[in-house]
């Protein structure tokens, strides 16, 4: 027997987004200023990728000071008002 469209289960995933993440990084005396672009469906989910870029990048690092200094979702949707004037046809 053929599915119809109305029998066949669709799987919706929570859709992911880009975040934009700057973050300053302290390991021993050394502080390093991090812009990272991650992907992620809500803001938990972006900590965790956080997580393991500092978990690769400071692998030899036993403690891992960290100041989250914004943590914004990327708008999909450009800002046409931020062009105004700036490109012409």
């Amino acid at each position: 027997m053929t599915n119809t469209w109305e029998d066949v289960a669709w799987e919706t995933e929570t859709p992911t987004k880009e975040w934009v993440v700057e973050y300053m990084a302290k390991v021993g005396e050394d502080t390093t200023h991090h812009l990272s672009v991650l992907r992620g469906a809500n803001m938990e989910d972006v900590q965790r990728h956080l997580m393991q870029e500092l978990r690769l990048t400071y692998r030899e690092a036993t403690e891992i000071e960290v100041t989250v200094l914004r943590m914004e979702e990327i708008e999909t949707e450009p800002n046409a008002a931020m062009f105004s004037g700036a490109f012409t046809p």
